[in-house]
């Protein structure tokens, strides 16, 4: 079986990582994963993609967005896949629309997030209907990573849909037991004093991860507590800005840019305290992560955290863009710190076997598509 994945670009975001991170159960089963991508520029996972045995190919929609579905549908014909899964949020409904007119038998809409992120106006109220029409139309499956992608994403009614299926991501839990040797390595490497506390956040510099809100949070906490480092993993567009705030509330010794990093379970391990200050996201996976690595979470109240705080006691939540709220939640975590860190049990519905039983089913399970 072939199953073409559809994304913007495949960059070390939470929807890309967990799609590669089953490639090789996939494989051996006799699924392949290729992936087509509708931006211009390359993706820094085009290799990984290589080397788990599939192939990239790019279909953009710039700079001649009206030839797009043609040029895609060509692309589709010339192919033989089983499957298209596009993770593209509205704009799927054309993704699978081209799909259908090109005979492809298997259709998937996957819902990865709450919105769009796009500002709210007339042309884009008619944009998202549309879309979702072409979805409901030509899509045979309805996938999201959590009930409120899928409500916000979706439908409000979307449990009367026999086409929708919630299917939680799931997480290896072994790649994020404690060590116990990584912090010495990683203070010394970032000349940080061995009595720190060290707050992590991992993700992209983007609108919606809030980095400014997070840096004001942290300069209330550094305030009070001058032992704290804060340690941010990612890249972005907004990456220059936010290294210019940090200098601006002079905290340059303290904010610690690392930069894209392969090594996401080994910062986890060495870290004491994880926080989110995402104004949007759909289920985040990288507080599923950090968990599993045994460390208490601070996240904005959003639809996805909230699941997951149901389920596990270790998470803290807080309002959206609310840095005083943060701060004060930040500082109360630091404070009841446990030295003896270990690993917390993940529920079942968020473990890694979870998720490539039910994703397994998904692509070898004729009987949960509907013609």
């Amino acid at each position: 079986m072939k199953v073409l994945h559809v994304f913007g670009t495949m960059n070390r975001g939470g929807a890309e990582m967990r799609t590669l991170d089953i490639m090789p159960v996939m494989a051996d089963r006799g699924i392949r994963f290729d992936f087509c991508t509708l931006g211009t520029g390359k993706g820094v996972l085009d290799e990984r993609i290589r080397q788990l045995g599939g192939e990239g190919f790019r279909c953009p929609l710039r700079p001649n967005v009206l030839t797009f579905p043609s040029r895609f549908k060509k692309f589709l014909n010339d192919s033989d896949y089983d499957v298209v899964h596009s993770h593209v949020y509205s704009f799927s409904g054309l993704i699978l629309r081209q799909a259908a007119k090109s005979g492809v038998k298997h259709r998937i809409a996957h819902f990865r997030t709450i919105s769009d992120g796009k500002p709210d106006n007339p042309a884009r109220s008619i944009y998202r209907k549309y879309m979702k029409r072409l979805i409901d139309l030509n899509a045979n499956m309805i996938l999201a990573v959590c009930k409120s992608a899928m409500f916000y994403g979706w439908s409000e009614d979307w449990a009367s849909d026999k086409r929708c299926r919630v299917i939680y991501n799931g997480i290896d839990q072994s790649k994020y037991q404690f060590s116990g040797s990584g912090r010495a390595e990683l203070l010394e490497e970032l000349n940080i004093p061995e009595n720190a506390k060290l707050l992590i956040h991992v993700g992209s510099f983007n609108i919606a991860k809030a980095h400014e809100v997070l840096l004001a949070a942290f300069k209330r906490v550094h305030d009070k507590d001058a032992k704290v480092h804060l340690l941010l993993a990612g890249e972005g567009v907004l990456k220059p800005e936010m290294q210019a705030l940090s200098s601006k509330y002079q905290l340059d010794d303290c904010v610690h840019f690392l930069g894209l990093r392969d090594d996401v379970p080994r910062l986890l391990n060495a870290s004491d305290c994880f926080v989110l200050s995402s104004r949007r996201e759909g289920l985040p996976g990288v507080v599923l992560e950090a968990l599993a690595a045994g460390l208490p979470v601070v996240a904005t109240s959003l639809p996805g955290v909230l699941e997951i705080a149901e389920v596990s006691e270790h998470v803290t939540t807080v309002q959206v863009e609310n840095e005083t709220k943060l701060a004060d939640a930040l500082l109360r975590t630091l404070e009841t710190l446990n030295e003896n860190k270990k690993p917390i049990l993940l529920p079942e519905l968020f473990t890694m076997d979870s998720h490539i039983k039910q994703m397994c089913e998904v692509y070898e399970g004729s009987k949960y598509f509907l013609y």
